[in-house]
């Protein structure tokens, strides 16, 4: 008889080999804890192999972005993100307008109102930007909701707006043009390239461009879009009256673990020309890529997956071989990285430039340098007893907690730009027009707002802890709907043996810090 199991979080069944759930995007090896100590990582040095692994497997059906540094306008002029979220050309006219901006000045911690890349979303800025610069924020936006069917039928309010992703399976093309498409798809619902259907009876509409690959009726699919609330739908002479997402990605999905990577190779080398230049040449990534090859673990299995960037000119240690991952997109990381040696690249709100991070596990310094697109060091800082750090940014300057002290550093110059302020340890951050929003690893002030400048404003509790990222655990996903502070996170309990997984929450908090809800998401 067939070995059955049954996911953690939304009670689904699936194949006894699944690595994670298609349908809630669960993890299942999340809940194993990891000490620093006796870490097999450690024991092996061989701790970045073990985590791409970890999100390739978890990634395989869960794509959500594209990818990395400066972007040009059609007339080859650089471009950044404005206070509003616009883009802004080089010489301080708003691409939009073509009119000139009154502040393009840099601005200071205490008049910078603007929104950090960690929460701008495309599809809701993407009038402004170019299909490059589309392709760099998406690649690190990771920030998807992956809401049950019923909290999007009787939230409304809660996630209208935002962005979510969802397995699903099409059931009538309601309309279709040379540009646009309408989609009746069945929520949740999937078949597999060899098997039988599941159905679940609920469903929703997804409107979006189609692609050089069109969806047809029978496909399953993962999407990702935002969702626009309920609307009601005549399809076939009956009414439906169900959740409208607007799709600006997908994917095939052919079965619970193999699915149509997110990124093609294409799209992987035009990220890679814009961080690293275009003497720069790009190929599936092989075990002998990385300084420390893990004999149990065969990349070329990836294939499709893991894409390597070699440069041609190896002079500079720094930068020799990266690598892309194109299921799921959200890092950089150096494969001549030895441990206990971690490298990884991110990009930066000018589109000018990018940030080196560099932990030294085994000093527990963290060191953050910023490059031009020629490849040469403008500024370096480093932070002592860090092993783990959370950064956000605008253009003018970067918001990052190490050490347990919130630093808001100059972009241009890697100074303070005010004094650093003690926040405690943090496993999230993200910066908002009128402050800073923290999140911590203990249910108690969880949430923590602050000002501009890092004063405190207020703290919140949630029910539950949430993943610490020194044990391998996930941040929290963030975003901003409806005017409040919507997060969704793996609820941990570390109060009770075994640092047991409680389950996905979603919690709602108000401007003003009050939590009017905490529940489970499923």
């Amino acid at each position: 008889m067939d070995k059955k199991m049954f996911c953690k979080n939304c009670g689904k069944e699936l194949p006894a080999e699944s690595q994670f759930c298609p349908y809630c995007m669960t993890k299942f090896n999340e809940e194993i804890k990891i000490e620093p100590a006796q870490s097999a990582a450690k024991k092996s040095g061989k701790k970045l192999p073990i985590i791409i692994v970890a999100v390739v497997v978890a990634a395989a059906i869960a794509i959500a972005a594209i990818a990395v540094p400066k972007l040009k306008n059609n007339s080859g002029e650089g471009s950044s993100l404005a206070a509003n979220g616009e883009v802004q050309e080089a010489d301080g006219k708003n691409k939009e307008s073509g009119e000139t901006e009154k502040n393009s000045q840099p601005k200071t911690a205490e008049t910078d109102t603007g929104i950090g890349l960690m929460n701008i979303k495309i599809n809701k800025n993407d009038e402004n930007l170019t299909d490059t610069q589309k392709l760099l924020v998406q690649y690190f936006d990771t920030d998807y909701f992956y809401p049950p069917y019923n909290s999007l039928q009787r939230y409304p309010q809660i996630y209208k707006d935002a962005q979510i992703s969802f397995l699903c399976y099409v059931e009538k093309i309601i309309e279709s043009t040379d540009t646009d498409y309408t989609i009746l798809v069945e929520y949740d619902g999937f078949k597999p390239y060899e098997g039988e259907k599941t159905s679940t009876d609920d469903y929703a509409v997804i409107k979006g461009k189609h692609t050089d690959t069109r969806i047809m009726e029978g496909d399953s699919i993962r999407v990702f879009g935002i969702y626009k609330g309920v609307n009601t739908y005549s399809v076939d002479g009956k009414s439906y009256t169900v959740p409208t997402v607007n799709i600006s990605r997908f994917t095939y999905v052919y079965y619970y673990d193999l699915a149509e990577p997110m990124y093609s190779m294409e799209e992987i080398r035009t990220l890679a020309r814009h961080v690293f230049g275009d003497d720069v040449k790009i190929r599936y990534t092989q075990n002998s890529d990385f300084a420390e090859p893990d004999p149990g673990i065969d990349y070329e299995f990836y294939e499709g997956s893991l894409y390597t960037a070699e440069l041609d000119n190896q002079s500079n240690a720094n930068f020799t071989k990266y690598m892309f991952l194109a299921d799921f997109g959200g890092d950089i990381y150096d494969l001549k990285s030895e441990y206990p040696i971690e490298r990884n690249i991110t990009f930066s709100a000018d589109f000018e430039h990018f940030y080196l991070q560099i932990f030294d596990n085994s000093l527990k310094v963290y060191t953050l340098e910023c490059y031009n697109r020629k490849l040469e060091k403008i500024w370096s800082r480093e932070f002592d007893q860090t092993t783990t750090a959370v950064l956000d940014y605008t253009a003018d300057h970067i918001y990052l907690v190490a050490n347990g002290y919130m630093y808001i550093i100059n972009a241009a110059t890697g100074e303070d730009a005010v004094e650093k302020k003690y926040v405690g340890a943090k496993s999230g951050i993200r910066k908002f027009e009128d402050g800073i929003l923290l999140l911590a690893v203990n249910r108690s002030d969880a949430v923590m707002k602050t000002d501009l400048t890092g004063n405190v404003k207020w703290t919140a509790n949630l029910t539950y802890d949430l993943p610490d990222p020194a044990y391998g655990g996930e941040a929290p996903i963030v975003q901003l709907n409806g005017g409040n502070y919507v997060i969704q996170y793996y609820a941990k309990d570390y109060e009770r043996e075994g640092f047991s997984g409680v389950g996905t929450y979603t919690a709602v908090i108000t401007p003003n810090g009050e939590v009017i809800s905490d529940s489970p998401a499923f």
